[in-house]
């Protein structure tokens, strides 16, 4: 009992030091100034847009093009850092010391980039809409926006469980995981979304699947048209996304267990 107790304390505190070393870090000034732009751009289009069509469509392209971003780039900086910063910086020496199993390690590590990802994108979402919300051409009321605030964070987050998962799985594999993620989110993933792909290409891109995900409201046909001609439904969309996060997890435990780590 008490063995299973101080485990248990060590993984949370694990968690929070891992919370702490991600937002003292570089990365976190990158992503704090894009969320800044973001909200820059949002409260001058706010004083300066008059027509209905432009005010209404703001809040889902935005969220789907310059959030988008900010996700793909939350989850390769930070998710690839909690295991690379270690390694560089020589404290999984120290950790591996420790009795602590390397598979609960990592999940717990995981789980503060899933935490700290997705509370910083979802308050800079909020921030976005409370901005825009009051617009005079704006349909529907502030609540209902703020609702649809909610929609469109649950579907960023899933960007930042599979994304991020995939960013460990290169971390603990590759030593230039940033290099690698970024050519996937910024490469592969942009390029499979293009009109002129077929399906059976789309289907093997993760953002195929979180695009069928993201909310329809007021998404311009060209937007929708990105999902293909046979998009899936949200449910398979939905089941795809969590069971590769799955099998990206256990490929990352696995890999994590079995190699060392020479420091």
């Amino acid at each position: 009992m008490t063995n299973n107790a101080n485990s248990f304390s060590a993984y949370i505190a694990l968690f929070k030091v891992t919370l702490r070393q991600m937002f003292w870090s570089r990365r976190t000034i990158l992503i704090l100034l894009g969320c800044l732009l973001t909200l820059v751009i949002a409260l001058v289009f706010r004083f300066m847009a008059r027509g209905a069509g432009s005010v209404n469509r703001f809040m889902p392209e935005m969220t789907l093009a310059l959030y988008g971003l900010l996700t793909n780039l939350c989850a390769i900086f930070y998710g690839t850092a909690i295991i690379s910063d270690e390694i560089e910086g020589k404290g999984l020496t120290y950790l591996q010391m420790r009795p602590l199993r390397k598979s609960a390690m990592l999940l717990s590590k995981f789980a503060a980039y899933l935490v700290g990802t997705v509370v910083l994108v979802a308050v800079s979402h909020l921030l976005l809409t409370g901005i825009v919300a009051t617009h005079s051409k704006l349909q529907n009321g502030i609540f209902f926006h703020l609702g649809m605030s909610f929609r469109y964070s649950a579907s960023l987050a899933l960007g930042l469980l599979v994304y991020g998962a995939l960013a460990i799985v290169l971390a603990v594999r590759f030593k230039n995981p940033v290099l690698w993620g970024l050519l996937f989110v910024l490469g592969w993933e942009n390029l499979t979304v293009q009109p002129m792909m077929s399906m059976g290409i789309k289907r093997l891109s993760i953002s195929h699947y979180l695009l069928t995900l993201y909310p329809d409201y007021k998404l311009s046909s060209e937007i929708i048209a990105l999902r293909g001609s046979e998009p899936p439904s949200v449910w398979v969309a939905l089941v795809v996304v969590c069971v590769l996060t799955v099998i990206l997890l256990w490929l990352a435990v696995r890999i994590f267990r079995e190699r060392e780590y020479l420091m």
